[in-house]
């Protein structure tokens, strides 16, 4: 069992790592549109992606939640996101669905740090309709000919390899099934640089997939692309909410040091009754938001199951409440929390948009939350006034 001073030496050398390797990378990833290899790589020098992996399947949970927390507390925006993308979904899926050598020597060069992967879903036509993807995966000779095009493919220009979704045919079979390959980047080609609202540093790309893979590159078998996706995207998803839990606290915490620094009328800012209790109903809607993910991380016995339901619910809560934290305390900073070049807080903001689209829409996350709720029927019959 982990002990409460193994998580927080963990969390002492994430957020070292955090602030004093990977935030001194942020600025140029930032102008140049390019995530830093350097930062992942980072991480894994210090163990961390492996001391997060450590364990059964889905590794420590807790671990995952403490390095998300950490990297977007340090304000890493982008390049935050980046190395969850790359170590999350891609571990999850590789771990789970990879039994070739292949597989398992990839997952082992992604705990290094010393290769970066996208996860390639998404797209032209289709977005979160993950059932419809039209990128092809034909038997071609003693393998697989991968060809198609993906969108919203973040990291995909500066990856070593991605998970592509397809759709397969048996010679004999009338009707296609989806399957996930892994693709080397010699397969891939960047079709058009997405330009984004925010998350500048976050390399997202239009790609164009051309490639002849082994069948050591088939991820499980025909038929579970739905599958292997939905379990890497849970993983992302859940990873997303413990980063916006570190965005809140972010954002947060520079407000409180603004209302105590910022004089007004004679007085701080934070003896001004209705903007400091303004700041406390958020801190404690975020205390009972991030008590909740650790309580979800840490798998408590008889505790509720955390299923894609549930990781729904929490990254769609997380998203929606973040973009209100971060433009409540960009309004308490007054015009200066607009200027980009006085507070952070005007990129957060812009940051913090995609978080209610990436990894799937609001509204694919309450489908998936409304798909598991249950009536009452004898409640309903017992309570309620029978209906004419």
């Amino acid at each position: 069992m982990t002990t409460t001073e193994e998580l927080d030496d963990f969390r002492a050398r994430a957020r070292a790592v955090a602030r004093e390797q990977i935030m001194p990378l942020y600025a140029e990833a930032e102008e140049t549109g390019t995530f830093p290899r350097e930062a992942f790589a980072a991480l894994g020098a210090a163990g961390l992606i492996r001391e997060r992996w450590a364990g059964g399947p889905g590794g420590d949970r807790t671990r995952s939640v403490i390095l998300a927390e950490e990297l977007a507390r340090a304000g890493g925006g982008g390049v935050a996101i980046g190395c969850t993308l790359a170590m999350e979904p891609m571990v999850a899926a590789l771990r789970r669905h990879g039994g070739s050598a292949l597989l398992k020597d990839t997952v082992e060069q992604v705990l290094d740090g010393s290769l970066v992967g996208c996860f390639a879903a998404s797209e032209p036509v289709g977005g979160s309709d993950l059932a419809g993807v039209r990128t092809t995966a034909s038997r071609d000779g003693d393998g697989w000919r991968i060809s198609g095009e993906k969108k919203f493919v973040s990291l995909g220009p500066v990856a070593d390899y991605a998970l592509v979704l397809c759709r397969t045919a048996a010679d004999d079979a009338a009707d296609p099934r989806l399957a996930v390959f892994l693709v080397p980047a010699s397969g891939m080609r960047v079709r058009k640089p997405l330009r984004r609202l925010g998350l500048s540093s976050l390399s997202t790309a239009w790609m164009e997939i051309e490639a002849h893979v082994p069948d050591e590159a088939l991820m499980g078998r025909p038929g579970l692309g739905l599958m292997v996706a939905t379990h890497a995207l849970s993983h992302e998803r859940f990873a997303a909410a413990a980063q916006l839990v570190g965005l809140c606290m972010r954002a947060i915490e520079l407000a409180t040091a603004h209302l105590h620094r910022r004089t007004q009328f004679g007085r701080p800012l934070i003896e001004h009754q209705a903007l400091r209790l303004r700041l406390a109903e958020l801190d404690a809607r975020l205390t009972v938001l991030r008590h909740g993910v650790y309580g979800a991380a840490s798998d408590a016995p008889g505790g509720p199951a955390l299923g894609t339901r549930e990781i729904a619910a929490f990254k769609v809560t997380a998203a929606r409440f973040a973009e209100e934290v971060v433009g409540e305390c960009m309004h308490l900073f007054g015009g200066m929390g607009y200027l980009e070049d006085e507070t952070p807080l005007a990129r957060m903001y812009r940051d913090v948009r995609l978080a209610r689209l990436g990894g799937g829409s609001d509204e694919v996350m309450w489908e998936l939350v409304a798909a598991g709720m249950v009536p009452d029927f004898d409640a309903y019959d017992a309570d309620v006034a029978a209906q004419p």
